[in-house]
């Protein structure tokens, strides 16, 4: 079954006092985040979508008292389509809620899923390929750690890949030394984490070394 498109209005904000359209569809994404009287839409193809990443900032002095959802989209020629809207003392927090998994859902069932398939694809045959910063191929592994002068490169061979999940992050690390080789990577500053996490974990509980 195709995944449904969606259709939503954003106020980004207490001072934007207009609600902006947003419509997510199989073949494009389509969002009014200008402020110009003619072109105010940017537009995606989905063939021209690359990667993604997500979560929510939170405002805080003592406490916290806002929270900014975000959205952003890159395509292959490196523009970014941004999808942000605020909430403050949780006013509309229940609905905002709603909106942010909604939109969440949707980016993924129309867009990423396919790009995962198209991973695993290219892993069966035996390819290598990127994400975020994650080379994968048949072997193994190659991550980026953080070393005493500079960033060190190591492959992680598959039967000692292990994975941990977290609320804001996903994190990859050797079984063997776990404490010097690890690396995490999150959801909302990490481009295609979310990409990255069904992947890696696919492939491990494919070859039995973790089951979810």
């Amino acid at each position: 079954m195709e995944p449904k498109e969606l259709k939503v209005k954003i106020k980004r904000s207490f001072f934007d006092n207009y609600d902006r359209p947003l419509h997510l569809h199989p073949e494009f994404i389509k969002f009014e985040d200008k402020d110009l009287a003619k072109n105010s839409f940017t537009i995606f193809k989905s063939s021209d979508i690359k990667e993604f990443r997500y979560g929510i900032r939170w405002y805080r002095y003592y406490v916290v008292f806002g929270r900014e959802y975000q959205f952003y989209i890159r395509s292959f020629n490196n523009e970014v389509l941004k999808i942000r809207f605020v909430t403050y003392f949780g006013r509309k927090k229940k609905e905002f809620n709603v909106l942010y998994e909604n939109i969440l859902n949707s980016l993924w069932d129309l867009y990423f899923r396919n790009q995962v398939d198209e991973f695993l694809n290219e892993f069966d045959k035996g390819e290598s390929f990127q994400i975020g910063e994650v080379n994968i191929n048949t072997e193994g592994v190659i991550i980026k750690v953080s070393g005493i002068i500079k960033q060190e490169i190591k492959l992680i061979l598959w039967h000692n890949v292990r994975t941990h999940s977290y609320a804001s992050y996903f994190s990859i690390y050797s079984f063997e030394n776990s404490k010097e080789i690890n690396k995490g990577y999150l959801y909302k500053e990490d481009w295609n984490t979310y990409v990255l996490y069904s992947v890696v974990r696919t492939i491990l509980r494919n070859k039995n070394i973790e089951k979810y």
